[in-house]
C-alpha cells in the first residue's frame, strides 16, 4: 500500500509523498520490526522534488558506480560519484533533493527517533551529521544483514531485526552524531540477574520476545543490555534466543509427535515456513529430515 511506503514532505506542496518514485523491490513495513523500516530499491534515472525527512535516514549503495546530484539544507547542487558500499546519511528534519542519470541500486534505512533514546538511555533528540559518500563497513554489513533477512522471509523473529538496529544506531551515535558522548558506559549486573534473564527466556520461547522486554527486567536500555549480556554469555541476546529455540525444536521432534507446526509456535516462530528456513540454516536440514533421520 502507498502509506506503507517511506515518506517525506514535499517542500513544494506542503504534502507527504513517497521518497521513492517507484514502489521498493522489498520492506520491512510489513513486518514487526520496531523503531526501523528497511526498503531495498532499484529505480531508473529521475529527479526527487526538493524534500524534508520525517526519520534519520541512512542511504547505502549497491550496484555499480553513479553520478548523483545531491543538494542538501538547500544549499547548492553538488556532484557526486557514488560506489557500492557508500552512504549518505540524512538526519530527520533535513531539507534533501537528488537527481542521477542511469538505473541506482541502493538500500534506504529510515530509523525512528525512539529507536536512538532508547539506545542511549535518555530522552534527549539526536541530532546526526549529515554525510555523502563515506565508506563505512559497519554499515554496510548492517545494512546486508538486514536485507537478506528480508529476502528470507524474516524467518528470525522480531528480535533480529530489533538486534540489529540498535547496532546501526549505537554506530551512528558513536561516529555520526553532534554528541558522541550519548551512549552509556558498561554496566556489570550479578549471576543472579543474569540466571534471572535466561529463565525468563526458557520460560517464554514461544513468545515474540524483544530486546526492550529483556532490557527492562534489568532496567537497562536495549544497548547496554546487549552489551552486558554478550559479555556475560559470548552470545548476542538474538543468538542465544536462536540457539534455546533450536535446542528446544530438537528434543520436541526427538521425543514427542507434535506436528511440525506446532512445534513452530511452541518454539516462537511466526509459522511453519519460517521455522523450516530458521532450522535448515541452523541444523543443515529440515525439521521433518531430523525427526526421519532419529
Amino acid at each position: 500500500m502507498e502509506s506503507e511506503r517511506l515518506s517525506a514532505i514535499n517542500l513544494a506542496s506542503g504534502k507527504l509523498v513517497p521518497i521513492a518514485c517507484k514502489p521498493p523491490i522489498l520492506s520491512s513495513t510489513r513486518t514487526n520490526w520496531d523503531g526501523i523500516v528497511v526498503e531495498y530499491h532499484h529505480l531508473p534515472p529521475a529527479e526527487t522534488p526538493e524534500l524534508c525527512l520525517q526519520q534519520h535516514s541512512i542511504s547505502i549503495m549497491l550496484g555499480h558506480e553513479y553520478q548523483i546530484d545531491w543538494r542538501l539544507a538547500g544549499g547548492r547542487l553538488h556532484k557526486a560519484q557514488m560506489r557500492r558500499g557508500e552512504i549518505g546519511i540524512t538526519p530527520k528534519g533535513f531539507q534533501t533533493q537528488a537527481r542521477w542519470y542511469q538505473d541506482v541500486e541502493f538500500l534506504l534505512v529510515s530509523l525512528n527517533s525512539s529507536l536512538f533514546q532508547r539506545v542511549a538511555d535518555n530522552a534527549v533528540d539526536v541530532e546526526l551529521i549529515p554525510h555523502r559518500g563515506v565508506r563505512d563497513p559497519q554499515i554496510f554489513h548492517l545494512g546486508m544483514a538486514l536485507k537478506a533477512e528480508l529476502e528470507a522471509g524474516c524467518p528470525s523473529g522480531k528480535l533480529y531485526g530489533e538486534s540489529v538496529a540498535t547496532a546501526l544506531a549505537a554506530h551512528l551515535l558513536k561516529t555520526y552524531s553532534v554528541s558522541r558522548q550519548l551512549i552509556p558506559p558498561q554496566v556489570n549486573l550479578s549471576e543472579r540477574q543474569l540466571r534471572q534473564v535466561i529463565d525468563y527466556i526458557h520460560d517464554n520461547l514461544a513468545l515474540d520476545l524483544t530486546l526492550a522486554e529483556l532490557a527492562s527486567l534489568m532496567q537497562m536500555s536495549s544497548y547496554s543490555f546487549c552489551r552486558w549480556f554478550k559479555r556475560s554469555m559470548g552470545l548476542t541476546p538474538h543468538q542465544y534466543i536462536i540457539q534455546c529455540r533450536i535446542e528446544r525444536a530438537k528434543f520436541l521432534l526427538t521425543y514427542t509427535q507434535l506436528p511440525i507446526v506446532e512445534i513452530a509456535l511452541r518454539v516462537g516462530c511466526s509459522s511453519q515456513s519460517n521455522f523450516t528456513a530458521l532450522f535448515r540454516k541452523l541444523v543443515g536440514m529440515t525439521p521433518k529430515a531430523y525427526r526421519e533421520m532419529l
